[in-house]
């Protein structure tokens, strides 16, 4: 008697299979990253593709990283410096064109995010949060049990990481100190401005900002709040139902109706923003946008901004 074989994404009918987003950077000049995710309905059967993309009058491609499973997430350290990380745990390091393998935790993680070229974080379930020391993931403890969902911060002295039970902690040194917030909300996106002002997005839809010790409601539509990024002075905030938002005071003000923004990412040319299988790009004056999909390849399509996503 032999186990089953694995499933595979060619065993399922191309409608029955999902083509997901993950996460995107500007690399500089015409230059992207992106990571995405194809799977069955069940997520038993997945294939993933980190590529670097120009996204000139005429799209290109490089696959980086093609793996028959799912990418959870990705960072872009640098244009030739690259970190996936595979269900599981698994971490793929991509250098120059080269991969080395890395073991997360045991704990289930679920997300990366890096503050600069020297600095990538791992975190995810069980107040799981490691730092990257080549391909090693080193435990940095948090003295919670807390699903942490959300990571951020302008400067070393300035990272947060949030997620559930109104879990925030900061990062002093080699320790996380909790903050008190006074509630129970899954937090499950997090911007900290350069002023340390920490504005928190929740998964009920609570938004606030929390400063000098006082929080404060920000007026939000009352949808799951996704993502959170400051792009050429302005704040925007993504949901799962409209879209994309923009702060103005204390309120959120509908800005473009990209139906879902998982994540964002900005540089000083480009305000990247992730949907389904969608990849956005702002540049302050004009959108851009390409969208995934999959007739047993993976292809890609310019979105025209002028007729769709208004």
């Amino acid at each position: 008697m032999t186990d089953d074989p694995e499933p595979r994404l060619d065993d399922y009918p191309l409608d029955e299979i999902d083509i997901e987003a993950i996460n995107a950077f500007h690399l500089g000049r015409n230059l992207f990253s992106v990571s995405v995710q194809l799977s069955d309905k069940n997520d038993e059967a997945g294939r993933s593709f980190l590529l670097r993309m120009s996204l000139d009058d005429q799209i290109r491609q490089e696959v980086l990283l093609d793996i028959d499973d799912l990418i959870l997430s990705h960072v872009s350290l640098s244009e030739k410096e690259h970190i996936a990380l595979q269900v599981g745990g698994t971490t793929h390091h991509i250098r120059n064109g080269t991969i080395a393998t890395g073991e997360g935790p045991e704990a289930f993680t679920n997300k990366l995010w890096h503050l600069d070229q020297r600095t990538a974080y791992l975190y995810g379930d069980e107040g799981t949060v490691c730092l990257a020391q080549g391909t090693q993931w080193v435990p940095i403890e948090t003295r919670t049990s807390a699903f942490l969902r959300a990571m951020h911060g302008p400067t070393l002295k300035l990272i947060h990481v949030a997620g559930d039970q109104g879990t925030l902690l900061r990062l002093d040194g080699t320790r996380w100190r909790p903050v008190p917030l006074g509630f129970n909300h899954s937090i499950s996106a997090l911007q900290v401005a350069r002023d340390g002002s920490v504005y928190l997005g929740c998964e009920n839809g609570f938004c606030a900002r929390y400063a000098d010790e006082e929080l404060t409601e920000i007026a939000g539509p009352g949808t799951q709040i996704c993502s959170i990024c400051e792009f050429a002075g302005n704040r925007y905030w993504g949901d799962d139902e409209y879209g994309l938002y923009v702060q103005k005071g204390m309120k959120l003000v509908p800005f473009r109706s990209l139906g879902f923004v998982y994540a964002m990412h900005a540089t000083d040319d480009y305000l990247v923003a992730v949907g389904w299988k969608e990849v956005f790009t702002f540049n302050g004056k004009a959108w851009s946008g390409i969208e995934f999909g999959y007739d047993g390849n993976l292809f890609v399509r310019r979105i025209d901004m002028t007729r769709e996503f208004i």
